[in-house]
């Protein structure tokens, strides 16, 4: 059995140089909403939406929305830009949120844990050394990766702790060694493309949850470097 990896770095804030380049996108927008800013509002932002009243905002309007099943408070196509960061794996109800990001914004920017850190064990040990043994983070609800243009989204059910794709010790390998692993990455224009895979459509028969997982991670891997690429990054 793998051994449990202890990371001596969590790179859970914004790779910088990737931040850099979606800030530069949203400057001078004349309407950007950021979705749960939490402590470290996107420095573009002229709104929040949040399901909590903030302060600390510099004047900055802050929407009191549940983001689970209400309205974004604007109008269709209003918004030039979305930042959503850290938001989606926690919801319930994450492809209505899409979808009310996707009518209401020109474009965005999305980002989430990747495949690879919602299945390597070791995830919470910086603020749960007692439960690090579990896979990923313990309050995240699904898999999120890009795929052909589409963002998807496949449902943490608790059969992943006893799921074993043999590649434990590489995946915590390539986290401790590629900080751009550690999230999933994507930018939309126009529609916000959305998957659910369903176990009752996708892996009822063809194939497993377990496969499915692995495919998640394969496929977030050669997200992550084509989306590196496209930014003119090394």
């Amino acid at each position: 059995m793998s051994s449990i990896p202890v990371f001596s770095t969590y790179y859970h804030a914004p790779h910088a140089e990737i931040f850099g380049k979606v800030l530069a996108m949203a400057q001078g927008q004349r309407c950007v909403v950021e979705i749960g800013p939490g402590g470290s509002p996107f420095p573009a932002a002229t709104e929040f939406v949040d399901w909590i009243d903030y302060t600390g905002m510099d004047g900055r309007k802050v929407h009191k929305v549940d983001l689970n099943h209400e309205r974004l408070p604007f109008a269709d196509k209003s918004v030039d830009f979305v930042y959503c960061r850290h938001v989606l794996e926690d919801l319930y109800n994450p492809l209505w949120l899409c979808r009310e990001i996707s009518r209401v914004a020109k474009a965005g920017y999305i980002e989430t844990p990747s495949p690879m850190a919602e299945y390597c064990r070791g995830m919470n040990g910086m603020l749960l050394p007692e439960g690090s043994f579990w896979r990923g983070y313990i309050h995240h609800r699904y898999f999120v990766w890009e795929e052909d243009g589409a963002l998807c989204f496949l449902a943490k059910y608790p059969l992943v702790e006893y799921i074993d794709l043999d590649c434990d010790d590489e995946v915590a390998s390539l986290l401790q060694t590629e900080p751009l692993h550690w999230n999933s990455y994507f930018l939309w224009q126009g529609e916000l493309r959305t998957r659910h895979v369903q176990h009752d459509i996708d892996y009822k028969i063809q194939t497993h949850y377990s496969d499915m997982i692995g495919r998640s991670i394969d496929a977030a891997l050669k997200s992550n470097l084509a989306f590196r690429s496209s930014l003119g990054l090394v």
